[in-house]
């Protein structure tokens, strides 16, 4: 199959215009926010996420009462002055390395917090606790397991959530071998989730990591497993699962036609109604070099989906790790590069593509105002409107990898 590549042919034009956008009015229109109480090592910002006038983010490795790692969540809200914090959520009880914030979902007034390391059914095996705003009042109100998972699951390493259907990755877990992972699907019934079902890969096998990623949207389910080998050694694929009303069915299993060696495709997933974006942040492109990564984007037309571009960055370099975090809304893609060095060594940066007539298009690109080597901004994203979350939890502003998160606001003509 051949695929079409955005890469940069006049790489002066675009790196002007991406230094344009940098050093121009966009930044005017980022915000930084910050933990009141951030300390060292708190990783403020490992996990991000954002919807509408509301941020969510976590710090998985924040001390509780001097427990050690037990791990915090932020809630922020927009207001006249800017983001204020809303609440502080800890879960009841805690305990030392849960690593509670190590991913985060928000949809509305629930939030969904990850505690890959929480030893609910034996060591490292997992859980997930979901709090609910009412009157701008945070309450923790479960605290969700399987009733399978066991030692080193990591059940609750990734999250994903809408009205309906709350995801729930446990990519260490044994279904078809050794690590070879799954997903699992709650419902929301009476105000609370209720166990549904457990997606496993039709071709799943010892060390693919089902489930290191999900996206949901609508009745459509993406599931990451970088380490499948179907294509290459760790050259990964992804999963679709759609519902139909009555039980989540298989619908496609997602490769990139030009998989390699260790390019962990489907390390991390986004979805927008009939789009998917795919980060392959190891893959080796032949102008970048080694790691400079890529993403892909996947289309469905009447249930049959089709590889329709590879997005690799305009001025990426060896090592970039282009696809490290991915977003999508619509006709807009978000992609972080986390060890691009426009602020000094692995500093971070992010991009920005959009669809239009004639296809995708790389549009712009932004990095973080004040940012230092290895900060790694863009470690995660999230998208909601015109408005980028990009997670930054190496940043040291409140100590050595104390963490930030920055709102970013686009300068697009999306209405």
């Amino acid at each position: 199959m051949l695929i079409k590549t955005i890469y940069s042919k006049t790489r002066y034009l675009l790196t002007l215009l991406s230094f344009l956008f940098v050093s121009g009015d966009s930044l005017a229109n980022q915000a930084i926010v910050l933990a009141g109480d951030g300390k060292s090592m708190d990783n403020f910002g490992y996990s991000a996420a954002i919807y509408g006038n509301t941020l969510l983010v976590g710090a998985h490795r924040a001390d509780i009462d001097g427990v050690i790692d037990a791990g915090a969540a932020y809630v922020y809200v927009m207001n006249d002055e800017g983001w204020s914090e809303q609440a502080k959520l800890v879960v009841e009880p805690f305990f030392e390395g849960d690593t509670l914030g190590g991913i985060v979902a928000l949809n509305n007034n629930i939030a969904v917090l990850g505690m890959m390391r929480r030893d609910e059914k034996g060591k490292d095996s997992g859980a997930v606790v979901t709090f609910e705003r009412e009157m701008n009042k945070w309450e923790q109100r479960q605290i969700l397991t399987a009733s399978d998972t066991s030692s080193g699951d990591a059940f609750g390493q990734t999250i994903a959530l809408n009205e309906r259907f709350l995801v729930i990755g446990a990519p260490r877990h044994d279904a078809s071998g050794e690590d070879s992972g799954a997903a699992y699907v709650f419902k929301r019934l009476n105000d609370e989730w209720h166990y549904q079902t457990k997606l496993v890969a039709s071709h799943g096998k010892t060390g693919d990591l089902f489930g290191i990623s999900v996206a949901i949207d609508g009745h459509t389910i993406l599931v990451g497993a970088d380490l499948d080998d179907e294509r290459a050694e760790d050259a990964g694929a992804v999963y679709v699962f759609t519902f139909d009303n009555t039980q989540w069915k298989q619908e496609a299993k997602l490769m990139a036609s030009d998989g390699g060696k260790e390019d962990i495709f489907g390390v991390r997933v986004a979805l927008s109604k009939d789009t998917a974006l795919i980060s392959a942040r190891r893959d080796d492109t032949e102008e970048l070099g080694v790691d400079a990564g890529s993403a892909y984007v996947f289309t469905r037309k009447k249930g049959v989906w089709v590889e329709q571009v590879k997005l690799v960055s305009p001025d990426g370099k060896a090592d970039d790790r282009f696809g490290r975090g991915v977003a999508l809304s619509e006709d807009i893609a978000i992609i972080s590069a986390m060890n691009n060095d426009e602020n000094g060594p692995d500093s971070g940066a992010v991009y920005i593509f959009e669809n239009d007539e004639a296809g995708w298009r790389y549009v712009s690109k932004f990095v973080a105002s004040g940012g230092m080597p290895d900060d790694k901004f863009g470690w995660n994203l999230g998208l909601s409107g015109n408005r980028v979350v990009v997670a930054t939890p190496h940043h040291d502003t409140n100590g050595e990898n104390s963490g930030a998160v920055f709102i970013q606001e686009l300068n697009t003509q999306r209405e």
